[in-house]
C-alpha cells in the first residue's frame, strides 16, 4: 500500500476515505440547494461539491467525474437538465421526464435534473405567488392582487420558454457542427418581439450558421415539445412549460418586477425542501446513486 506522502492528487485521497456518495454540480448555489432539499437526516449517505477545476457550466463536473470515476463508482455529477439535450437521445428523455432526476445510457456517472436548472425548482415547488404577495408592510397589505401577480408570472415564465426553445435548437445544432457555440439569453432583453427577432438573425449569423437550418431546427424541436404538451391537461402543459423554461432568466426577472431581494432565495429553497417534491428528489437521486435508504 502506498504510503501517503507519496499520493499527489488530494482530491482522489480524500474520495478514497469518504465513505458516502459524492455528487458533483454545476456550482456552489446547486450544491447548497441540494444540501437543502435532501436535509440533514441523508447528509452522512451523501455529499454535494463543486469541481476544484475552474470553469463554467456542466464542463469541470462532467470532466471530473471522468477522471475519478474509474477509481471510485461512488462518485457522480448532477448537472442541469439543458445539458442532456446535446446527449444521444438527451432531448427526447429530458422532454418527456416526470422524474426529478433522471439519467441516460451514456455517459456512466453524469444524472441529469429534470428541470432546465435548478432555478426552476425555486418557482416551480414554491407558492412564488404567496411569497410576492407576502413582500409588503402591513399598510400595503392586501394590495397585491395574487391573480394579478400569476399572471405577471405566468408571462415571464412563457417568454422564457420561447428563449428555452431557441437555445435548445441550438444545442443540438451544435452537436452536430451546424452552428458555434449555443444561443443563450435570446429572450432576456424586454424587447418586441420583432426586433428579438432580428437580434437572433445576427446571433445566427455570427454562429456561422444560416437562418433557413437555424429556424428548421428551432420548428422541429417546437413541434416535439407541442406534440408532447397535447397529451397533457392544463395544469400539466403548465407545469411542463415552466420546467422547461429558461430558469435562472425568469426567476431573476420576476424577483425584479417586484423589488424583492435576491436572499429570497434562501425562504424558497426552504420551502422545496418541506414539499412533497423533496421526497421525489431523494427517491430518484438515492435510486440512481445506489443509496440504500429509505428516502
Amino acid at each position: 500500500m502506498p504510503s501517503l506522502s507519496s499520493i499527489k492528487d488530494t482530491t482522489a485521497l480524500k474520495q478514497r476515505y469518504v465513505n458516502k456518495v459524492i455528487v458533483y454540480v454545476e456550482s456552489a448555489s446547486d450544491a447548497n440547494l441540494f444540501r437543502t432539499i435532501v436535509g440533514p437526516k441523508f447528509h452522512e449517505y451523501i455529499q454535494f461539491e463543486t469541481p476544484p477545476e475552474k470553469g463554467t457550466g456542466c464542463g469541470p463536473a462532467k470532466d471530473f467525474v471522468a477522471k475519478y470515476r474509474k477509481d471510485n463508482s461512488r462518485i457522480y455529477a448532477l448537472l442541469d437538465g439543458e445539458a442532456a439535450v446535446a446527449e444521444n437521445d438527451g432531448f427526447e428523455e429530458f422532454v418527456k421526464s416526470d422524474a426529478a432526476v433522471f439519467a441516460l445510457q451514456n455517459p456512466e456517472g453524469i444524472l441529469f435534473l429534470a428541470d432546465h436548472e435548478a432555478e426552476n425548482i425555486l418557482f416551480r415547488q414554491t407558492d412564488v405567488v404567496a411569497y410576492i404577495a407576502d413582500q409588503a408592510t402591513l399598510a400595503e397589505l392586501g394590495k397585491k392582487k395574487p391573480e394579478e401577480i400569476a399572471l405577471r408570472v405566468s408571462s415571464i415564465v412563457e417568454r422564457q420558454f420561447a428563449g428555452a426553445l431557441c437555445k435548445y435548437a441550438s444545442y443540438l445544432l451544435h452537436a452536430n457542427g451546424k452552428i458555434s457555440g449555443v444561443l443563450s439569453g435570446t429572450h432576456a432583453e424586454n424587447k418586441p418581439d420583432d426586433e428579438i427577432w432580428k437580434l437572433l438573425e445576427q446571433r445566427v449569423a455570427a454562429g456561422q450558421c444560416d437562418w433557413a437550418t437555424f429556424k428548421a431546427e428551432l420548428d422541429k424541436v417546437r413541434e416535439h415539445i407541442v406534440l408532447h404538451l397535447e397529451t397533457m391537461d392544463d395544469h400539466g402543459k403548465t407545469t411542463t412549460k415552466w420546467r422547461l423554461a429558461d430558469g435562472k432568466i425568469a426567476l431573476t426577472q420576476i424577483r425584479r418586477a417586484y423589488g424583492i431581494a435576491q436572499t429570497w432565495e434562501v425562504p424558497l429553497a426552504r420551502q422545496v425542501a418541506d414539499s412533497p417534491y423533496a421526497e421525489r428528489f431523494r427517491r430518484d437521486l438515492f435510486k440512481l446513486t445506489e443509496i440504500q435508504v429509505a428516502a
